[in-house]
């Protein structure tokens, strides 16, 4: 006889196991559920930041967690976009910025009319024509726009990442989720089952449904016999993360600024009170104790306090669901993080989970469509960030030179040989970016397309030059109306304004 889901323990740290312990609890909580957390020591550093991308926002509205809320007590800003420099030697600066997908509809993406007007002589850049990358030079942030304007863009955070876990744990605890007692001493397993988990302070505690949010730990997948982690070091080579502060910007920008040097890159998150400064570099070409020394300069920013080392391991689980223990975050998808994605896989297999909630206590065949959406979510995002150092043009520099000549998946080179060809990006499921962001990864990292799609040339030429110079317009017109940062934070208004 069939038994539902009674009790879960989550077992994990900072915000991912508070944010999968409260949105479990919001959606099955009135069915009776009761949600445990096992609370580990936590990795986050007093000098980290939680950078984020549009989507946490989604999270927060299905928790009831409100944006001025967040943006408050985590001393939170607007990211609209990042800032790419240094990538090639001699290149120009790119932004990605979170342009929203356009609607639905009889026209070609704008990319191909681009493409057209390049090949032809067009000398304006792809992402001029970007109402992100406008508001973030501007130092604008792109609130809804009006029920008139012909584009929109969105814009995510960068959150003070310890005061964001503890916003995330108090909501949680307030709305019913329950802290152990003590934290996690030892795993009880039988066959690919955990039976129970044994806290220091010796109470045993069995669930229903365990869920493994430890992050690069890994602490109850990794107990079970048939876990098997795989690596995507070849694609994603940086295994070392240097986090640290430095005093607050004087003007607050939109965007965060992401800039390679010899051994990796280093990124500029400003919230605030202070400066988040966080290095991705590989351990093969500079030691930690070097780059410690030497950070303020490579960041171009005095530091504050200590710097904190950690490793970085990117790759996924090759199951994320087994038996009864699932995983979320990073303890199944780690990734790089160069694109703000922490959170945002968090949110990805939160929401999963969600979905597949088991409908019975003793059998999980749920597992296996969470495994496979996982696997090729995770999959989509590590091709997307393997982008950024497979395109890079650091020559003569052994760890950009590896980075270069790796072969890539085949998911990566499909993607690159449609968009070599003719401009066009082939997407799959559960992809996190839309077409535009893929071309501007592309684009920016000096992939120049040989062709475009033919049905551009059924468009007049009148009228195709008249689409390009009125994107120009409207990209112009909607960013100059935007709040700036400041303006944002402080005006007493509803986010969803936009200013006359």
């Amino acid at each position: 006889m069939s038994r539902r889901v009674d009790t879960v323990a989550v077992v994990g740290r900072d915000a991912p196991a508070w944010l999968a312990a409260a949105a479990l609890k919001r959606s099955f909580g009135r069915t009776g559920l009761r949600v445990q957390v096992v609370e580990l020591p936590r990795l986050r550093a007093p000098a980290d930041v939680y950078a984020a991308v549009p989507s946490l926002s989604s999270l927060h509205q299905l928790l009831g967690l409100d944006e001025w809320i967040v943006l408050g007590a985590c001393r939170g800003v607007p990211m609209v976009a990042q800032r790419f420099s240094n990538w090639t030697k001699g290149g120009a600066p790119y932004f990605l910025a979170y342009d929203d997908e356009p609607a639905p509809g009889g026209y070609l993406p704008f990319t191909q009319y681009w493409l057209k007007g390049a090949i032809e002589g067009l000398r304006v850049g792809y992402e001029e024509f970007s109402l992100g990358t406008a508001c973030a030079r501007l130092g604008r942030v792109p609130v809804t726009a009006g029920p008139d304007d012909p584009l929109s863009a969105s814009y995510g955070y960068q959150l003070d990442a310890l005061a964001y876990s503890e916003l995330a744990k108090q909501f949680a605890l307030r709305i019913g989720v329950e802290a152990a007692s003590s934290t996690l001493h030892r795993v009880e397993v039988v066959g690919d089952r955990i039976s129970a988990i044994e806290l220091f302070d010796e109470t045993r505690l069995n669930a229903d449904l365990y869920v493994d949010a430890s992050g690069p730990e890994m602490r109850l997948i990794s107990e079970l016999e048939s876990a098997e982690f795989e690596s995507w070091a070849k694609w994603l080579p940086c295994d070392r993360l240097l986090a640290a502060s430095a005093p607050q910007m004087l003007q607050l920008p939109s965007f965060s600024q992401v800039s390679a040097f010899g051994a990796g890159w280093v990124g500029l998150f400003p919230i605030r009170h202070r400066t988040g400064v966080i290095a991705a570099y590989n351990s093969s070409a500079v030691r930690d104790q070097e780059l410690a020394e030497h950070i303020s300069v490579v960041a171009r920013m005095p530091l504050q306090g200590d710097a904190v080392v950690s490793q970085l391991r990117p790759g996924a689980q090759k199951k994320p669901w087994i038996g009864n223990c699932v995983t979320v975050g990073e303890a199944a998808v780690a990734v790089d993080p160069i694109d703000a994605l922490d959170l945002h896989v968090a949110h990805g297999c939160i929401s999963h989970l969600i979905t597949l909630f088991p409908a019975d206590a003793q059998s999980f065949p749920e597992a296996e469509e969470y495994n496979r959406t996982i696997r090729l979510f995770g999959s989509n995002i590590r091709d997307f960030q393997a982008a950024h150092y497979k395109f890079n043009r650091r020559f003569d520099e052994p760890f950009w030179d590896d980075a270069r000549d790796a072969n890539m998946p085949e998911s990566f080179q499909r993607r690159f040989d449609t968009f070599d060809a003719r401009g066009i990006v082939t997407l799959y499921d559960e992809e996190s970016f839309h077409e535009q962001s893929w071309a501007t990864l592309f684009l920016g990292c000096g992939v120049k397309p040989s062709g475009y799609d033919p049905r551009v040339d059924v468009v007049p030429n009148e009228e195709h030059i008249g689409k390009v110079q009125q994107r120009l317009r409207d990209v112009a017109n909607v960013a100059q109306r935007m709040p700036t940062a400041e303006e944002f934070l402080v005006e007493d208004r509803a986010p969803a304004q936009v200013r006359a």
